[in-house]
């Protein structure tokens, strides 16, 4: 049945122009409640051509005959106009370059390709480091998700750069690495500054004007866009024997900040997905129940974006790094309260992001790196769920349901559309790990 649904959705993203043209009408915009509309971007790495041909990548590894529907959408991410100059792993250059990374890894080849883009990228990369350090030494907060997160900032774009090291040593993306890298250990190492008088996490951020966040900024704790990403990627890069001086420091200063807003309850603990202005220095030390200014939050959406799951897995991949068995252990907890307590009431969609593939390929990882068979209990059940909300009469196979939107809609790609969880399904009816990679873009492994 897991095989039947993922070639089903395969076969139905195989032409770029089919998919594009399905994407693109008008009555399946993506429209949140501030008014701003999620459209097609044909070089994102969420919704777009990289996006699906990552999975005809990983198709591809065992199915050599997949490589053509790979190909024809990085050849129609090429075509398409030229992306911003600016690293992000979501967008730009940075998006194309990891689909294209994860087809030569499976397949071979793209190497001209690769070589040219890698070039631009460290360029973006070493401007982006100049211009974040002048930041931090007029004493400012980081300011916004660019800075550091997942999905457009150095966490994100950092792991392509330590992928790319990892397979071809090249000085240009080494260089840049360890100055991204560098740079986010400062940001763990720099502490509270003076935000309107009153002292703030250097991971401040004013960014997100729909949560109620307009007014004064919050510290993000999850993975997507909080502190989660540059843990893992520290982590991952250690592990990894690509080092500079700090970096142990730097976890654990993250670790000891996801500490002081930890909560806990009978499932195990789990972090707010923010703490605001308001709450912020107006909590107690944490305990069993409580954490620092937090006492009145309980769970609400524990997924790989934000709470729980993905947290714990960042924690968890820094204890295995780092040797820290306590680290380890508070993140195998974590995930195994998300996993114990995931729901229709937490759960609403299908994705990687926020739903159940995203669920499902932790447990999976979770599940290889621990052989515990809680996991890979979990991930049956996860599997189930996205088998049961496979609908043969939708254009890709699973409709989108953004927890902000009013209506569903019918997404292609990686992060919150279809081929994201046909991946997942795919990577546990094989019960191996990726062959391509391609869960680095989550900062999973």
């Amino acid at each position: 049945m897991t095989s039947q649904i993922v070639a089903s959705i395969a076969d139905r993203l195989t032409d770029p122009e089919t998919v594009a043209a399905v994407t693109t009408r008008p009555e399946n915009e993506l429209t949140l409640p501030s008014g701003a509309l999620r459209q097609w971007e044909p070089n994102g790495l969420s919704d777009a051509f990289p996006a699906v041909s990552l999975l005809f990548s990983e198709l591809a590894a065992a199915d050599p005959a997949r490589r053509v529907h790979a190909h024809a959408h990085l050849s129609a991410a090429l075509a398409a106009e030229a992306p911003p100059p600016v690293p992000a792993l979501y967008g730009g250059s940075v998006a194309l370059a990891f689909a294209a990374h994860a087809a030569a890894t499976a397949s071979g080849g793209y190497g001209t390709l690769l070589s040219r883009l890698d070039e631009a990228i460290a360029g973006q990369a070493l401007r982006w480091t100049r211009a974040r350090r002048a930041r931090l030494d007029a004493g400012d907060p980081v300011g916004d998700w660019g800075g550091y997160d997942v999905i457009t900032g150095g966490s994100g774009f950092g792991r392509y750069l330590l992928a790319r090291q990892e397979r071809t040593g090249a000085e240009a993306t080494g260089e840049a690495l360890r100055e991204t890298l560098g740079l986010l250990v400062r940001l763990a190492l720099a502490g509270d500054v003076t935000v309107g008088g009153r002292k703030l996490p250097v991971w401040w951020v004013r960014h997100d004007m729909t949560r109620g966040h307009a007014d004064g900024g919050h510290l993000n704790l999850g993975l997507a866009h909080g502190v989660g990403g540059p843990l893992a990627l520290l982590a991952l890069a250690w592990r990894a024997g690509v080092r500079v001086d700090g970096q142990d420091e730097a976890a654990a200063a993250i670790v000891a900040l996801l500490d002081a807003h930890r909560l806990d309850d009978d499932a195990g603990p789990y972090w707010p997905h923010e703490t605001t202005l308001d709450e912020h220095g107006h909590g107690h030390e944490r305990g069993h129940g409580h954490g620092h200014g937090h006492a009145h939050r309980g769970r609400t959406r524990d997924a790989w974006c934000y709470g729980a799951a993905g947290m714990g897995r960042a924690l968890f991949l820094a204890g295995a790094a780092f040797e820290e068995k306590e680290w380890r252990e508070t993140g195998d907890a974590a995930v195994r309260g998300a996993f114990a307590t995931s729901g229709e009431h937490s759960i609403h969609d299908s994705t990687l992001c926020h739903g159940w593939a995203g669920l499902l390929h932790i447990a999976s990882r979770m599940g290889h790196d621990t052989g515990d068979p809680v996991h890979a209990s979990a991930a049956g059940r996860f599997a189930g769920r996205l088998r049961e909300s496979y609908d043969p009469d939708a254009a890709f196979g699973f409709r989108y349901t953004h927890p902000a939107a009013a209506r569903v809609t019918d997404r292609p790609g990686f992060l919150e559309g279809a081929a994201g969880a046909a991946l997942a399904l795919h990577c546990h009816e094989t019960g191996a790990p990726p062959a391509t990679g391609w869960d680095a873009a989550l900062l999973l492994a």
